[in-house]
């Protein structure tokens, strides 16, 4: 659906909503913004960006190097990568209780990281520039044109585009003081419908790409079920 198919469905189906209650120009803004909330909250919009290290340099701006970027997409096969080799995520502390003097070391291969804010920050200074490669959560384009589909207009993501119909219900509802049971109840059919997708998204079914063995892996000889 394109945001005015979003619109007119949310119309036929709440008829008693008319332009006077909520005018196309407020249901627009708020498909928008319904659109990142939806895209954010379900992870939908994966991505990957490679950028290079520089010597002795330990911290590098997420937000600078990666257009769009919301958050690192940790889940299996995901993360980040230096020089092609998963580093692992790491807390200060962890950091600490691994390698007391890890501030204070000499430069050489990362083989871990840490996170804050939009920054992440090498265990070990680098030695040489190298490839940074992050998987990642990202933010959505825009969706500013009635032409526009949601979510960046991927194919796989269309299943769920009926979600800000109900998005638009819950905003129009919470805003209603009389009708605050309707209220409640838009509301936990839109939470319900977002689970539903992180569910389905997690599981890999409406994902691009699955999950596959590393292409060394031998198995163990015993069939998987």
């Amino acid at each position: 659906m394109t945001r005015g198919d979003i619109i007119t469905r949310f119309r036929q189906e709440n008829p008693e909503i008319t332009a006077n209650v909520a005018s196309d120009a407020v249901l627009q803004s708020w498909v928008e913004v319904g659109n990142l909330e939806v895209a954010t909250k379900a992870r939908l919009i994966r991505g990957e960006t490679t950028f290079s290290s520089i010597i002795d340099k330990r911290d590098y701006s997420l937000t600078s190097e990666i257009v769009n970027f919301y958050d690192i997409d940790e889940l299996p096969g995901g993360g980040v990568v230096y020089d092609n080799r998963r580093i692992e995520l790491e807390s200060i502390a962890g950091l600490y209780q691994k390698r007391p003097a890890w501030l204070s070391q000499s430069s050489g291969i990362p083989r871990d990281y840490y996170r804050r804010n939009e920054y992440i920050y090498l265990g070990t200074l680098p030695s040489a520039i190298k490839d940074i490669l992050v998987y990642t959560v990202d933010l959505p384009d825009t969706l500013d044109n009635d032409s526009k589909k949601p979510f960046n207009e991927l194919a796989h993501l269309e299943p769920f585009h009926y979600v800000l119909v109900l998005y638009l219900k819950m905003r129009v509802f919470m805003g209603k003081v009389k009708k605050k049971e309707d209220a409640q109840f838009a509301k936990q059919e839109y939470d319900d419908y977002i689970n539903w997708m992180k569910k389905e998204t997690f599981r890999g079914t409406y994902q691009e790409t699955q999950l596959r063995p590393p292409t060394n892996y031998r198995g163990t000889g015993r069939s998987r079920r």
